[in-house]
């Protein structure tokens, strides 16, 4: 019989044990880190496609602005004639291209002797080479370069349609691009095969763009579509919609049997993000059978069975449970919200861009003795006049770049939030 000591002991034992079990089953059902994921700026700058500043591609030169003179070079580069353009000896140029600075002028030149290559500029003979390029504009020059050309295979009104029927829409509906949606538009590119049924990517290599060692990342992308009631949603690298299931803030494996038949399960050993989404925000999570599912935000992701082609939104709101993700306005599942200090010193709000996630905190304290504020360009926020020593919280909920000034000071006190 079993002393009444060896029975307590064994008593603990078996608590201890269970405990163990329950920790390690826990961790294996909670969200795992992403450690495949890959954004289109890391893949672009891996195949030469994008080079950056003199810092190389990193978050400061996402955020900046493209412009139509950057769009070109990118444009010479990928059809192999920007060594001949940089080379170029101008007989003629641009009324503007002074603007451009001196090692573009050649470039210019050699644009506007090579109008085939659809950069002919404005009517009045400029090339606006600081101008924002718009999704138009730089979905044309890839398709462009794809082999499909502008007022043949399709009219220049209609390229954004032209563009999605090929998988190319995820910067469709953005009203100001900048670096990260150009590495995003250049490997949606990649994918489109030309008429002669090569990809892009494999076009590339043939011409010696692209090294022919070089490999794209493999398993699924992420991408986004367009809706005229919707707006802007999360689809796969097919252009098939994802959801999310309300339920499963609740219980994680609240789909099961033949909902997971109606809703398979998005999965893959990799996954690519486009380069303006936050890496941290995807993540795998096992459910109960051992299979790994990505979730965005903390929610999993899903397709739907009645869903056939691209732009299908049949599982919009099924059961009111079932819904899309705009990834600029959804929340995901609670989580810390995550604060920032902005400190204003020496009249400066500091030189780097702040990177912060959706739904932050940022806190600006005044430490100089002269009083400054801080406005949004897009007048999305503002900070009052602060006295030394006073401090003011704002939270920005959608992701994008904001850049901001001290009105007083508005001529050199400036700085940049990244929103992801």
């Amino acid at each position: 019989m079993m002393t009444t000591k060896r029975f307590m002991m064994f008593m603990f034992l078996a608590v201890l044990l269970t405990g163990l079990l329950s920790s390690v089953i826990g961790v294996a059902a909670a969200d795992q880190p992403a450690a495949s994921v890959t954004t289109d700026a890391e893949t672009a700058a891996k195949l030469g496609l994008l080079l950056g500043d003199g810092n190389g591609v990193n978050e400061p030169y996402l955020s900046k602005q493209t412009t139509r003179m950057q769009a070109a070079i990118i444009s010479l580069r990928l059809n192999g004639n920007l060594k001949e353009a940089m080379a170029f000896t101008p007989a003629s140029n641009f009324k503007d291209a002074d603007k451009a600075g001196k090692s573009n002028g050649p470039i210019l030149a050699y644009l506007k002797q090579h109008s085939e290559l659809g950069w002919s500029g404005y009517p009045d003979g400029t090339f606006h080479p600081s101008d924002p390029i718009s999704p138009q504009q730089l979905y044309k020059v890839l398709l462009e370069n794809i082999g499909f050309h502008s007022g043949t295979e399709f009219a220049y009104s209609d390229t954004l349609a032209f563009a999605a029927s090929k998988g190319m829409a995820s910067i469709a509906t953005v009203n100001l691009l900048t670096n990260a949606h150009l590495a995003t538009a250049l490997i949606e590119a990649l994918a489109v095969p030309n008429v002669q049924g090569d990809s892009f990517f494999v076009a590339l290599q043939k011409k010696g763009v692209i090294p022919q060692s070089a490999v794209l990342p493999q398993g699924k992308g992420i991408q986004l579509g367009s809706h005229k009631e919707l707006g802007t949603y999360l689809t796969d690298n097919n252009g098939m919609t994802l959801y999310y299931f309300t339920k499963d803030a609740d219980n994680i494996n609240a789909c099961q049997g033949q909902c997971l038949v109606n809703w398979p399960i998005f999965q893959s050993d990799e996954l690519q993000i486009p380069a303006f989404l936050n890496k941290a925000d995807f993540s795998t999570i096992s459910r109960a059978d051992g299979t790994k599912q990505w979730a965005y935000k903390g929610y999993p992701l899903y397709t739907f069975i009645q869903d056939k082609k691209p732009g299908d939104v049949l599982g919009q709101n099924v059961n009111k449970v079932w819904f899309v993700i705009d990834p600029s306005a959804f929340k995901g599942m609670a989580a810390e919200v995550k604060s920032y200090q902005i400190d204003i010193k020496q009249f400066s709000f500091g030189t780097e861009p702040l990177t912060v996630e959706a739904g932050s905190k940022i806190t600006f304290t005044n430490y100089d003795e002269m009083e400054h504020n801080a406005v949004a360009v897009d007048s999305s926020f503002k900070v009052p006049m602060l006295k030394t020593g006073e401090s003011y919280t704002i939270t920005l909920d959608k992701t994008g770049t904001y850049s901001y000034f001290c009105e007083l000071h508005k001529s050199f006190m400036t700085g940049t939030i990244i929103v992801k």
